[in-house]
């Protein structure tokens, strides 16, 4: 399926870089290129308080929605547990933005494989407030 697997330190380099590009492109609201960089074709989201999200014509849809409705700006993402075992790794960490002029927290927990280029993509995404 992939190139062999690498170490923990390129997870962790990889999946930090993700988040970064995340940021990134949400901050941007370049919602087609977020979802394009950070899930694989057959990702799936699992949002508080909403059906599951599958495939990246969904996620595009439902990341377009949640930007329109919200219009958060700021956002940060902290992965602070990374783990990986052969070609699937996961990271556990908060987030933050500002929506109407409030500070919002939650957490998240994202599952990654490693695809056939080498790098990772998040195949499960999953995430909740803490309010």
């Amino acid at each position: 399926m992939s190139t062999a697997a690498g170490s923990i330190g390129d997870a962790t380099r990889e999946i930090r870089a993700l988040d970064a590009e995340f940021e990134r492109l949400a901050n941007a609201r370049s919602v087609d290129a977020l979802v394009e960089a950070f899930y694989a074709e057959d990702a799936h989201l699992l949002p508080p308080h909403a059906p599951r999200v599958n495939g990246k014509a969904a996620l595009r849809d439902f990341w377009k929605n949640f930007f329109a409705a919200i219009n958060p700006s700021d956002v940060k993402l902290q992965t602070d547990e990374i783990s990986s075992s052969g070609d699937l790794a996961y990271g556990v960490g908060k987030y933050s933005f500002t929506a109407s002029g409030s500070q919002q927290t939650g957490k998240y927990v994202v599952v990654y494989r490693r695809e056939r280029n080498g790098g990772y993509k998040a195949v499960v995404d999953s995430f909740s407030p803490d309010s």
